[in-house]
């Protein structure tokens, strides 16, 4: 399989991209419970808990995939045996 170190690079940064949105959401949905808790329902926020939590984990496994082809990658250029 050829792996382009390049569109692996922009993947990475395009998913940490995604994280720290993420982050910066579900922060901001916090803050506004606590500001504004009559807006949200325990299970509501439950259910946005349970989808960001979600999302969060398909990121970072997605991310790993991509930092572990990056480095197979790596090791290939440079002859390294893993």
């Amino acid at each position: 399989m050829n792996l382009d170190e390049t569109a692996i690079n922009e993947k990475i940064g395009q998913l940490r991209s995604e994280l720290v949105f993420l982050a910066d959401e579900i922060e901001t949905i916090g803050e506004d419970a606590v500001r504004q808790p009559e807006k949200y329902g325990p299970k509501a926020l439950e259910e946005l808990r349970h989808t960001h939590m979600g999302e969060v984990l398909r990121l970072r496994a997605e991310l790993d995939s991509m930092e572990n082809a990056l480095q197979s990658l790596k090791n290939a250029l440079y002859g390294v045996k893993s």
